[in-house]
């Protein structure tokens, strides 16, 4: 059983870095209510420039390139895996009917985020 959730090795894998983007945004839009469509793309970039630098391997200017490529494909992920999750929690409402009493605007963990 590992030590910890989150490791070196399971940061610079395409899972560990889409679960670290889902994990963070999910956490914002629950706790904050607060997750505008931009913040996971600006947090994959991060992701993925961070484990670019951090791996000592970027020796050329287009490894950074390549870096920002992946941070698109991590925030694809990310968004893949937060769509699919909201969408098995969308409840069929009656034609007709009003809007819950709950909270329309207000957004739970697995709330897709477009």
């Amino acid at each position: 059983m590992p030590h910890s959730f989150f490791t070196n090795q399971s940061f610079f894998t395409l899972a560990g870095a889409s679960a670290i983007v889902f994990v963070v945004c999910n956490a914002l839009q629950s706790a904050l209510n607060f997750n505008p469509k931009w913040l996971a793309l600006v947090l994959a970039e991060l992701v993925a420039l961070y484990g670019t630098h951090a791996s000592q391997n970027a020796l050329v200017p287009s490894d950074y390139f390549l870096a920002a490529l992946n941070g698109c494909l991590i925030y694809c992920t990310a968004v893949g895996g937060t769509t699919i999750a909201g969408s098995s929690r969308r409840k069929a409402r009656p034609k007709g009917l009003a809007i819950d009493s709950e909270d329309p605007q207000r957004r739970d963990f697995t709330t897709s985020w477009f």
